[in-house]
């Protein structure tokens, strides 16, 4: 069996869609993943904006999961989860100026917006 050239493989995950909370369009996780615009570290969350209706979404990027829900302040600000979607495979993790997002092979780098 011979190999050809040297390629970085693409690891293989369930087909996942993810629904945008105000016009239910659904997109794969790595559309999804091309949509994220900016990350707020002390929240944890990032901001989303869907390609179709074009409203935004507070999102948290965590292992295996993406969470929907708002960001509320009660003398700091809070993130209330409310719905989520299973997408196993996804791996985020900080970086210095960015939240680094691994997922099918591919890397996101969605730049931090800072501390409130």
């Amino acid at each position: 069996m011979g190999h050809g050239g040297a390629r970085a493989r693409e690891r293989a995950f369930p087909a996942v869609r993810v629904p945008c909370s105000w016009c239910d369009a659904e997109f794969g996780v790595p559309e999804f993943l091309d949509h994220c615009r900016f990350h707020w570290r002390d929240v944890r969350v990032v901001r989303w904006d869907c390609p179709r209706c074009g409203k935004w979404e507070d999102v948290a990027l965590e292992p295996d999961e993406i969470r929907r829900g708002y960001v509320y302040a009660a003398g700091v600000p809070h993130f209330a989860h409310m719905d989520g979607s299973n997408v196993p495979g996804l791996r985020p993790r900080r970086a210095d100026a960015a939240l680094r997002v691994e997922y099918g092979g591919r890397v996101w780098h969605v730049p931090d917006l800072g501390a409130f």
